[in-house]
């Protein structure tokens, strides 16, 4: 009688994913320890769900989106004040930069 005889509502699993029979040194062990194969897979399907959830957040944390977001953010946050206007150092620095790109620009054009 075939799998699928003996237990209609069940589907077939290949053969790759078909239960494999434990090791009587196996089931020595799991009697010795208390612990049932029952709840051993329902631990494992716990840890499982677990560790779908952690990929899942971090799949989220990492999408390219967000962290153009976030950089985006954090460079807005550290180039001007809390009420939204450059802050003077960034100003300097910025009009230092195309000072010096200006003076450079006429020496190379006189010489």
């Amino acid at each position: 009688m075939s799998a699928a005889d003996q237990n209609p509502t069940q589907p077939v699993l290949p053969a790759s994913r078909q239960p494999v029979p434990l090791a009587p040194e196996v089931q020595a062990e799991l009697a010795k320890r208390g612990r049932s194969v029952r709840q051993i897979e329902t631990d494992i399907a716990a840890r499982t769900e677990r560790l779908a959830a952690n990929l899942d957040e971090l799949t989220a944390r990492l999408a390219p989106s967000r962290l153009v977001k976030d950089s985006t953010a954090s460079l807005r946050a550290r180039l001007t004040t809390p009420d939204g206007n450059p802050r003077l150092e960034v100003l300097g620095a910025v009009a230092g930069a195309v000072l010096v790109a200006g003076l450079l620009l006429w020496r190379a054009r006189r010489h």
